[in-house]
């Protein structure tokens, strides 16, 4: 057994739940799809789309079919922006998209270096000034800043965890244009104890404040 994880396996005791990813398989899939893009570098080109519509007022729907399955989820607004609030707003999509996106990077990482993953979670915040979009004032209309807070348990050192998961965020395609973009600060939660914090000073407390529901 590595010191990594015979030293976790002292911080955690000998009753851990079981991985919640399966390191092989994920391992054994990245080695093929490598093995195939040095072959063929234009088989990694993809060419996502979707097909969206306006339904009424501020509501649209998007379809398309990815994996052989035909999707369709709708997006609106709250009823004081002209919508009707019945379904997530497009911003909820974007943090979701950001959140899916490093959650599967930060498995095949952990996967990559054989490390044990028992939880792993990630709350994605942002701050946007509405006045932006509407053209009052000079504020930009778009989010000026992202945190994604991590909570990952797993059998390795905290500095091997921060290194997975910079990885991770850099890798991770939606992370990775965002941070181009704006500031995109990490937190980690590492076996229950804090060890990483990139926010600057005048964010240390933006998770104290209210959060938009």
């Amino acid at each position: 057994m590595s010191p990594e994880r015979t030293a976790a396996r002292g911080r955690r005791g000998t009753d851990a739940p079981e991985p919640i990813v399966d390191r092989q398989a994920l391992r054994a899939s990245m080695h093929r799809s490598s093995e195939r893009l040095w072959k063929d570098a234009d088989a990694g080109v993809v060419r996502p789309w979707v097909s969206a519509s306006l339904e009424r007022d501020v509501t649209a729907v998007s379809r398309f079919t990815q994996y052989g399955t035909d999707v369709e989820f709708r997006a609106d607004e709250a009823p004081d922006r002209g919508g009707a609030g019945s379904a997530p707003s497009p911003m909820r999509y974007l943090l979701s998209g950001i959140a899916f996106c490093v959650l599967g990077w930060a498995a095949k990482t952990w996967a990559a270096r054989d490390v044990a993953v028992h939880r792993l979670e990630l709350d994605v915040r942002t701050l946007l000034d509405t006045r932006g979009e509407l053209g009052v004032g000079d504020a930009p209309p778009h989010p000026q800043w992202f945190v994604l807070d991590v909570r990952v348990e797993d059998s390795a050192t905290d500095a091997a965890a921060v290194g997975m998961l910079r990885e991770a965020v850099a890798r991770c395609p939606i992370s990775a244009l965002m941070s181009r973009a704006v500031p995109v600060h990490l937190m980690l939660e590492h076996n229950g104890r804090a060890v990483l914090d990139e926010r600057p000073a005048e964010l240390r407390t933006e998770h104290e404040q209210e959060q938009t529901r």
